[in-house]
């Protein structure tokens, strides 16, 4: 169809149809099409006074996930990620856990791109907009270093074509969760859990922000939940200080119960 025919009922028909088995994809699709004839106008394809066909089209409800992997199923899921026969999905999946990065990002990232010296990860092209720098943690200095270079292929994580990058990690992936009985965890979850698991050992947002590169400050909220059992810590700290300033019982490890004799006076 040429850009000027396609009608807003069109766009509305195709949201439908992919919004039946895919919801999050069909209103990913309409923005897509709302930016493509937004540019279509800038760039002459349609006229001035075109009106936008994917612009007053009900989205469907999303939901925003909440899944990260806890510390009771790691040790499933690092087992079935070493089980896996696919290396460099394995080599991409344990990346994912150490590094926080984007899929695309990492599946894209090429040998170059590491500084050893500073031990960090360039990723010159992401979604942000903007250069991103990833400090590499020892696990995953060691890990890089286990990764076979293949001859004429300057990516970290070769696909099957001749100087190609790894391209399908969902198969691998679907095969990993499976076996490790957390059907529900998707593969950006994996994203989100470093982004949990920095949050519950007290990070603050903006350090988190920063790891995961995020353009938003409010993306990053998210997490704010998680940094409860810390602050729930530091609080308990704060009151044991404060009782034993006060003389009402002596200062003890925030983390133990006071002895029956230590309890505060009526």
């Amino acid at each position: 169809m040429k850009a000027r025919a396609i009608k807003r009922a069109d766009v509305a028909s195709l949201h439908a149809k992919i919004g039946k088995t895919a919801p999050y994809e069909a209103n990913r699709t309409l923005a897509l099409l709302s930016k493509m004839f937004e540019l279509a106008r800038r760039w002459g394809f349609v006229p001035d006074g075109h009106a936008n066909p994917a612009r007053d089209i009900d989205r469907f409800k999303e939901q925003k996930r909440d899944r990260w992997v806890t510390p009771e199923e790691l040790p499933r899921i690092a087992q079935a990620i070493n089980e896996e026969p696919n290396q460099s999905a394995r080599f991409a999946l344990w990346l994912y856990l150490l590094t926080g990065a984007r899929k695309s990002e990492l599946l894209q990232a090429q040998w170059e791109h590491i500084d050893w010296t500073r031990n960090e990860l360039k990723l010159p092209d992401t979604k942000a907009g903007r250069v991103h720098y990833i400090p590499l943690s020892s696990p995953a200095l060691a890990l890089l270093r286990e990764i076979p270079r293949v001859a004429g292929n300057p990516y970290l994580l070769p696909g099957k074509l001749p100087g190609a990058h790894l391209v399908n990690i969902s198969k691998p992936w679907n095969r990993v969760r499976t076996l490790a009985g957390v059907a529900d965890v998707r593969l950006h979850d994996l994203r989100r859990t470093v982004g949990s698991w920095l949050a519950q050992s007290g990070n603050s947002l903006h350090l988190i922000g920063r790891v995961l590169n995020h353009s938003n400050q409010s993306t990053t909220a998210v997490y704010a939940r998680f940094g409860e059992d810390s602050v729930r810590a530091a609080l308990e700290r704060h009151g044991t200080q404060i009782m034993g300033a006060a003389g009402l019982f002596p200062v003890v490890d925030a983390m133990e119960e006071p002895a029956p004799d230590q309890k505060p006076s009526p």
